[in-house]
C-alpha cells in the first residue's frame, strides 16, 4: 500500500504536512516547495489493472497471487464485493491471494453490494453478477446513484441478463439489481454506439471467457476511451485468453471478439505501478526548476492510458525519459532554471487519458502562453464534474480558465499573482481524489493554497500526502 522511499533535497516553504498526531488539517495548506525536488518514489499499483486483474483471478480456476496491487478504497471495495459473492480472498499488505471460484460465483442466496464512490467496481460487478447463482443488488453513494449505468443495462439485457432499476431505459440508475440465468449468460454478439464510459463495455468483456459463446462487440460509433479498452484487451492476454482486435484504417476500434475458454489462475500477476497516480510526482517535477524525480515500477512502454498525459507534460518542456535507478522506470526532469515559466503553453486531445489531464490543466496555469486541453467530455460525470471543478479551482488560483463544449482553455496565472506571498486560494475538492492531487502539485509553487477534504485522495492514492512531503522535505 505504501510506495517507496523518496530521497529529497528540496527544502520545504511553510507548513510542513500532516500534524505530529498523523491527521491532516482540513482544510490542508499545501506545502510550498523550496528548492529542486530529488526523489526516487514508487506509486502504489495500478488502479485500472488491480481492478482488471481482481475480476479475472475470482472467475478463474485456481489460486491467484496478486503482487502490488493497489490498497484504496475503491479496490479494497471490490475485494469486499467479490467476497460477498463467496469469492475467498486473502490479503497481505499489497499482495491479493485470490481463491478463484471457476466460472460462478459460490453465494447461493441474494446478496447486496454497496461501491460508495466506486465507478469502475459498480460497472465491474455489474457484469460480474450475471455469474452469480442468485440476484445481487448494486448500489453507491449519492454522486455513483448520479453517474451513468445505462449502458451497462443495456448490454447485459441485449446477453439475456435480467437487470432491474428504480429507473428504466436510458436513465436506468443505482441501486439496480441483476438476476443471472440458472446457466451462464450465452454471450454473442452486441453492437455498441456511443457510451458515457467504456468501464460498462470493460466489464463484460473481461467476464466474457465465461459466457458460452463468447463475447463479440461492435462498435458502431468511435468508442469512448478506447485507450481504457486496449487495457482491458491487454489484461486478458496476460492471462492468456486470445482476443482478436478489428480495426479501420485509422486505428479506431471496430470490434473486439473475446472466444470462450476461461484462463487458468496465476500464481503471481505483478501490477505496475499506477500512471494514473504517478502524473502528479511527474507534473511536480515539471513546475519545479533543476528537480529530478524517477518513478518507479512505471515503465516509459506502458501501455497505461495516462502515460499519454504524462507525455504531453513532456511535450510542454519537461524531460522524460529512462531511469538509471531502476530499469524501466520513468524519469521527469525541470532542466530549465534560467527562466519563470520552464513550461510552455499548447494544444493536446487528451481523450485518451482524461484521469492524467487533470494534472496537466493544473501545470498550465504557470505555463508560458495558453494551454487548450480537447477531448474531455468525459470528464463531467467523474466522481465530480470535473471539468468545471477545474475550471473553478484555477480561477480560484488567479489563471484564467474557460469550458468550451468538451474543451478547457487554461490562461497562465500572471507574473504578479507567481510573485504573491499567498494566493489565498481555498480548492473546493468536491470528494474528487484527483481534483486534490491536481491542486496540491500546483500549491508547491504557489503559496496559500489549501486543499478542502485533503483525506478524498484514500480513493485511488491513500500515501498521497505523505509521498508529497517526502518529495519536497530534506532526507
Amino acid at each position: 500500500m505504501s510506495s517507496g522511499g523518496a530521497n529529497g533535497s528540496a527544502g520545504i516553504a511553510g507548513s510542513a504536512g500532516p500534524t505530529s498526531a498523523g491527521v491532516l488539517a482540513d482544510p490542508f495548506p499545501v506545502p510550498r516547495a523550496a528548492g529542486p525536488l530529488r526523489a526516487s518514489i514508487r506509486v502504489p499499483g495500478s488502479k485500472s489493472i488491480t481492478n482488471r486483474a481482481l475480476i479475472l483471478a475470482a472467475l478463474a480456476d485456481g489460486v491467484s497471487v496478486l503482487h502490488g496491487a493497489l490498497r484504496s478504497e475503491d479496490t479494497d471495495g471490490l475485494i469486499e464485493a467479490l467476497r460477498a459473492l463467496g469469492c475467498l480472498i486473502t490479503v497481505t499488505g499489497d499482495s491479493v491471494h485470490v481463491h478463484g471460484c471457476g466460472g460462478r460465483f459460490a453465494a447461493d442466496i441474494p446478496v447486496h453490494i454497496n461501491l460508495g464512490d466506486g465507478g469502475t467496481p459498480t460497472r465491474f460487478m455489474m457484469a460480474a453478477a450475471s455469474l452469480a447463482r442468485a440476484p445481487v443488488t448494486i448500489d453507491g453513494s449519492a454522486r455513483m446513484r448520479q453517474r451513468p449505468v445505462a449502458d451497462g443495462v443495456t448490454l447485459l439485457a441485449a446477453l439475456g441478463v435480467g437487470v432491474s432499476s428504480t429507473v428504466s431505459g436510458t436513465n436506468a440508475a443505482l441501486p439496480l439489481t441483476v438476476t443471472p440465468a440458472v446457466a451462464a449468460p450465452h454471450g454473442g454478439t452486441v453492437r455498441v454506439s456511443r457510451t458515457s464510459t467504456s468501464q460498462c463495455v470493460s466489464g463484460l468483456l473481461l467476464c466474457a471467457p465465461w459466457f458460452r459463446d463468447g463475447l463479440r462487440v461492435e462498435f458502431t460509433e468511435q468508442p469512448t476511451s478506447q485507450s481504457y479498452l486496449e487495457l482491458t484487451v491487454d489484461e486478458l492476454r496476460r492471462w492468456g485468453v486470445a482476443v482478436d482486435e478489428s480495426r479501420d484504417a485509422t486505428g479506431q476500434l471496430t470490434a473486439i471478439t473475446v472466444p470462450y475458454g476461461p484462463p487458468r489462475a496465476r500464481p503471481a500477476v505483478h501490477i505496475e505501478a499506477d500512471a494514473s497516480s504517478a502524473i502528479y510526482l511527474a507534473a511536480a517535477a515539471a513546475i519545479i526548476p533543476g528537480s529530478v524525480v524517477d518513478l518507479l515500477g512505471l515503465p516509459q512502454q506502458s501501455r497505461q492510458p495516462d502515460m499519454r498525459a504524462i507525455q504531453a507534460i513532456g511535450a510542454m518542456g519537461a524531460i522524460i525519459g529512462p531511469s538509471p535507478m531502476q530499469d524501466g522506470a520513468t524519469r521527469v526532469t525541470c532542466a530549465v532554471v534560467d527562466s519563470q515559466s520552464p513550461l510552455r503553453g499548447g494544444q493536446f486531445n487528451l481523450s485518451s487519458a482524461p484521469d492524467g489531464a487533470l494534472a496537466v490543466a493544473a501545470i498550465a496555469a504557470l505555463a508560458d502562453g495558453e494551454t487548450r486541453l480537447d477531448g474531455l467530455s468525459t470528464l463531467r460525470v467523474k466522481e465530480s464534474d470535473r471539468l468545471a471543478a477545474l475550471r473553478d479551482g484555477l480561477i480560484a488560483m488567479g489563471a484564467g480558465a474557460r469550458i468550451e463544449g468538451d474543451s478547457l482553455i487554461i490562461s497562465p496565472m500572471d507574473a504578479e499573482r507567481r510573485r504573491a506571498t499567498s494566493a489565498n486560494a481555498l480548492i473546493q475538492t468536491v470528494r474528487d481524489h484527483r481534483i486534490a492531487m491536481a491542486f496540491a502539485v500546483l500549491g508547491l509553487q504557489v503559496s496559500g493554497v489549501q486543499i478542502v477534504d485533503p483525506v478524498c485522495v484514500a480513493k485511488s492514492y491513500p500515501d498521497f500526502w505523505k509521498d508529497l512531503t517526502r518529495m519536497i522535505r530534506p532526507q
